[in-house]
C-alpha cells in the first residue's frame, strides 16, 4: 500500500512539475501604441535620427527557460519617420527600403541566451528581401505581467540593398529596440 500510495504522489508530483514547465513560457503581447525601432546614422554630415512603428510579432519569453523562448516580429516599413515627409516618401521607393515590394522588416530568432537581465536574441533580419544573421543584445524589465524590451544593434544597410554605397550616407546604421509588452490572455 505504501509503494502504491508513493507511486500515486509521485506521479502526481511529475505531472504539477510538468504542467507548470509547459505553461512557464511567457506569450507576450507587444504594445504597438509605444513600441519604437529606432535608427541612427550620419547622412550627408549630419546624424540622422529616424522610426519606425507598427512593431508587430509573436513574442514568447521566459529567463528562466531561454531554450524555448523566441521572437518572430515584423516591423511596418511605411511607417517610417525621419522627421522630414519628403526624405520619409523618399526612403520608401524602391532604391532604399522599396515599401511597395517589401512592406515589412522581419525578425525571427533561432537561438536565446544570457542571464542576468542581459541576454542575446541570434536570429535572422529580413528587410528588403535580404535575410542576414545578427545577434542583437537586449535587456528585459518587468514582472510576469509587464515589461519592456530593449536592444541596440548595429548593421550595414548595403547588405540588405538599402540604398547605395556612398560617401555622403554612412553604410553603418544603429538600431535600438524599446518593445513594452503585457502578458497575452491565453
Amino acid at each position: 500500500m505504501k509503494k502504491l500510495f508513493a507511486i500515486v504522489l509521485g506521479s502526481i508530483a511529475f505531472l504539477v512539475t510538468s504542467a507548470y514547465t509547459i505553461q512557464a513560457i511567457i506569450n507576450w503581447q507587444i504594445d504597438n501604441e509605444k513600441s519604437e525601432v529606432k535608427f541612427v546614422m550620419q547622412a550627408h554630415g549630419q546624424e540622422l535620427i529616424g522610426s519606425f512603428k507598427g512593431v508587430k510579432g509573436d513574442v514568447k519569453f521566459d529567463a528562466n527557460d531561454l531554450a524555448n523562448s523566441s521572437f518572430n516580429c515584423t516591423i511596418d516599413v511605411a511607417s517610417i519617420n525621419t522627421g522630414n515627409d519628403k526624405r520619409n516618401g523618399h526612403l520608401q521607393t524602391a532604391s532604399w527600403f522599396d515599401a511597395a515590394q517589401f512592406p515589412v522588416i522581419t525578425f525571427t530568432s533561432k537561438k536565446i541566451t544570457g542571464a542576468a537581465d542581459s541576454y542575446i536574441a541570434e536570429g535572422t533580419l529580413t528587410a528588403k528581401g535580404v535575410a542576414k544573421d545578427v545577434s542583437i543584445p537586449f535587456t528585459f524589465t518587468g514582472d510576469n505581467a509587464a515589461g519592456a524590451f530593449k536592444g541596440s544593434f548595429t548593421i550595414q544597410r548595403v547588405d540588405y540593398g538599402i540604398g547605395k554605397l556612398e560617401a555622403e550616407v554612412a553604410n553603418d546604421v544603429t538600431i535600438n529596440l524599446e518593445i513594452p509588452v503585457n502578458k497575452a490572455a491565453n
